[in-house]
């Protein structure tokens, strides 16, 4: 068993390693949001409890901010964790490039129905009729159908990155037809960032803080790295052999900006974010930021995700992903973030005028998995029932056909039928996580659990786009990236 923190900002010491963190360990009966003491006192046994370097949350709830923060910042300086530190917040970051595009929609300046190539002439992917044909509304929503996980290697580089990034796409392949199907994109996030840049005539960064941060008051909030000095700055970390360590450069490459690996702030600064979508486009002070229509066209469904849980139904937005909870019919918008070692999440629940923001210095490499379903249940719970799988679907020929190899930019999943037990073997290609052996198990028409022989939970998987003579799919869809049959 691992050794509790004695003091909160004490640093891990080598012989320390995270623990997995599983959702049974959550109380969140205990969770008392009468005032932030019970919040701190959460966010403080989490950090605790769970080996985690530090953690931030902040909740609006009742017309009311609680903020609470625990752990140590940078386990090589110890500094403590405060509510007005900044985390990278990751590819939360996607929802901020779609709120700039579409100021320029309200401007009239961008069409979302126009073509890339409208507004970013040199624009190219490998395919000629997708390079010709996909639109901007298709970066902002996933379907533009291109490879979306290609990552440049500019560590060495200085200069325009967002824009080499660009430009280095021409080779990128299709994995499905423009408009046809969801699959997460980093890559269609950076091409819209640079949109941004050529349509303001200013750097995303620039455009970032004039056009998100400053009206919205998100005054802990930086989008250029060169900012951090003048904020009590959270540091990334993985999980070693010997416990946490730092990763090997504090962002990923800074060509990515615009799709997530530059962005940092507080919690309460990503709630900031949030009200002023609850609120129709004003900010806390009352004043037009983004229009009502540009607020609810990123609200509204515009593509189904693939079925991955009886529990709640999944759609993509504009920037938003939109889940409906079906046993309570509460509906929710929000993103995750994954990056150098950090995790975010927010949340809002639009009709209960409730958000809430979670910020995480340290991804466990063995235990991610589970430390992400729990830390996305944390605060859901508070709002939304957690409800029981059911496992008793009996294995039909249907399930059996999944069997197969299927790859992507970020993964190789290769799903095998041993004495009539299906298993799957996962490799992270891109992600810092070791390769992983999984049992699956049906939990719906084409939708599967997934967890470790020693019965830890991990993402559910889907198939989907079956043959229908034989029942084979063409796609996993496993981390909301469509995995092509190989």
């Amino acid at each position: 068993m691992d050794k509790p923190l004695a003091r909160k900002n004490r640093p891990l010491a080598a012989k320390d390693s995270p623990l997995k963190v599983s959702t049974a360990d959550l109380n969140l009966a205990d969770l008392n949001l009468a005032d932030s003491s019970g919040l701190q006192q959460f966010a403080e046994a989490q950090v605790q409890n769970h080996q985690l370097p530090a953690l931030s949350l902040a909740v609006w709830q009742g017309g009311h901010l609680y903020c609470a923060a625990a752990g140590i910042l940078n386990i090589n300086t110890g500094v403590a964790a405060t509510t007005d530190s900044i985390f990278q917040i990751g590819s939360i970051t996607k929802v901020m490039t779609t709120c700039l595009v579409m100021q320029l929609v309200d401007e009239g300046r961008v069409e979302l129905d126009a073509p890339v190539r409208q507004y970013l002439h040199d624009f190219q992917v490998a395919d000629q009729t997708a390079t010709n044909t996909i639109t901007v509304r298709q970066l902002l929503n996933h379907t533009s159908g291109m490879a979306g996980d290609f990552h440049s290697q500019d560590e060495c580089h200085s200069g325009h990155l967002i824009a080499r990034f660009v430009d280095r796409c021409n080779l990128l392949p299709q994995v499905n037809p423009p408009g046809a199907m969801y699959s997460y994109s980093n890559t269609a996030f950076v091409i819209a960032g640079r949109l941004v840049e050529v349509v303001r005539g200013i750097s995303w960064y620039q455009a970032m803080k004039d056009y998100i941060y400053t009206p919205l008051g998100m005054n802990r909030a930086i989008a250029d790295p060169k900012e951090i000095i003048r904020f009590r700055t959270a540091m990334g970390h993985l999980q070693g052999k010997r416990g946490w360590k730092l990763p090997e450069q504090a962002w990923l490459t800074l060509g990515m900006a615009p799709c997530g690996s530059a962005a940092m702030m507080s919690a309460s600064d990503l709630i900031l974010f949030a009200r002023a979508h609850m609120n129709r486009g004003r900010n806390a002070q009352g004043e037009m930021w983004l229009s009502e229509d540009a607020v609810a066209a990123m609200q509204s469904p515009q593509a189904a995700l693939p079925e991955i849980t009886p529990f709640v139904a999944g759609h993509i937005g504009l920037g938003w992903k939109l889940r409906e909870f079906r046993e309570e019919s509460v509906k929710a918008y929000g993103h995750n973030g994954l990056t150098n070692g950090f995790y975010a999440a927010l949340q809002v629940f639009p009709e209960q005028q409730a958000a809430y923001a979670i910020l995480l210095n340290g991804i466990a490499r063995e235990g991610f998995a589970s430390t992400q379903a729990s830390l996305q249940n944390l605060l859901t719970g508070v709002f939304v029932k957690p409800l029981a799988l059911d496992r008793n679907i009996v294995l039909n020929d249907k399930h059996r056909a999944i069997a197969g190899h299927y790859e992507s930019f970020d993964k190789r999943i290769v799903v095998r039928l041993e004495d009539d037990v299906l298993k799957v073997h996962l490799v992270y290609k891109m992600d810092p996580f070791p390769e992983e052996d999984l049992v699956l198990y049906p939990l719906g028409e084409g939708y599967y659990g997934a967890e470790t022989e020693a019965g830890e939970r991990r993402a559910n998987l889907a198939f989907t786009e079956r043959d229908s003579a034989t029942g084979v799919p063409a796609y996993c869809f496993d981390g909301n990236r469509l995995n092509p049959r190989q």
